[in-house]
């Protein structure tokens, strides 16, 4: 789950975005690319046609080159022009919250990233940060699979405003900040343990650098409570998670980490909270600076440790 900056040495961008994106400053080598101009234009573009192929396909060819390819038709183009066409739709009523959400981004995600740099130092990152319309994809994260296969940074302005507009955001930036932070380390790890190890942590430290910060500031809530329901029986949970974590599968990911499903008995995304009960387990004699630096090679024994202390699980045969 898997952003950017905008502090001191404000310059403006140029190059790094087209004349009608709305680009942020600079600082420490990150940058803001911000998308939900264009994509307001085009919903009203759209609106005036009558024909659904026709909105699908004027919304790509406005979209597409602007945006990495975020909103290429990947995977199942039928399912994804569904998408195009629902959000559009659903659009004016959601566009004053949205444009709310970008217009007061930069002054929400500035003392954030100050008190992250404070913490761990300077984040940077080549790949342009974007503010977007994520057609109900996600509020943060990042994504390897955009043009040029390089770690990007999205922020979804449509689901921060559906899910965290009018709360407190700072420990949501502090997680995906620390992503951006984290990713040299990790890149080359690809089992879904590796996930529970990143998203355990970047869970962790959103809850360390924000003393008092509940399960709905952490994201441990979506779409419904995580901890009591696992609390109830982590030992089950445990045991249910432990068969998928050497996988590389998205099927077996998804159903760890995605909000659309889950191991029979137990919450969606219920591989946040195992990872961050694993974090804060190793935690207890490192600092975040050291849970941070750590490397794939010495991870895996500690989550292994960790889940071995947490629950015995039954060997199969």
């Amino acid at each position: 789950m898997k952003t950017i900056a905008l502090l001191g040495l404000a310059v403006a961008l140029t190059a790094a975005a087209p004349a009608q994106h709305k680009a942020g400053p600079v600082a420490s080598g990150l940058r803001l690319v911000d998308l939900i101009p264009a994509f307001d234009k085009t919903a009203a573009a759209t609106a005036k046609l009558g024909d659904d192929k026709a909105k699908v396909a004027l919304f790509e060819k406005r979209m597409t080159p602007i945006a990495s390819g975020f909103y290429a038709r990947r995977r199942k183009p039928d399912r994804y022009d569904q998408r195009v066409l629902a959000n559009l739709k659903a659009y004016p009523e959601q566009r004053e919250k949205i444009l709310a959400v970008a217009r007061e981004f930069q002054k929400l995600f500035v003392p954030a990233r100050e008190s992250f740099r404070k913490a761990f130092g300077p984040v940077s990152s080549r790949q342009p940060v974007y503010l977007l319309h994520s057609l109900g994809e996600m509020d943060g994260g990042t994504r390897d699979d955009l043009v040029g296969g390089k770690s990007t940074l999205i922020f979804g302005a449509d689901v921060i405003a559906k899910i965290h507009y009018g709360h407190d955001m700072t420990p949501f930036f502090h997680h995906e900040l620390f992503h951006v932070y984290h990713e040299p380390v990790m890149k080359d790890c690809k089992a879904a343990w590796c996930s529970l190890w990143e998203e355990g942590l970047a869970t962790y430290v959103a809850g360390t650098l924000n003393p008092g910060a509940g399960d709905a500031a952490l994201m441990l809530d979506l779409p419904a409570p995580i901890r009591p329901a696992v609390d109830a029986n982590l030992r089950g949970a445990v045991c249910a998670a432990r068969p998928l974590l050497e996988s590389e599968k998205e099927e077996d990911y998804s159903k760890l980490f995605f909000g659309n499903a889950h191991i029979e008995g137990f919450p969606a995304r219920m591989g946040y909270y195992l990872g961050y009960l694993v974090v804060a387990d190793v935690g207890k004699t490192r600092t975040l600076k050291q849970l941070a630096a750590l490397k794939p090679a010495e991870i895996k024994p500690l989550v292994d440790q960790s889940l071995d202390r947490m629950a015995s699980c039954p060997t199969k045969p």
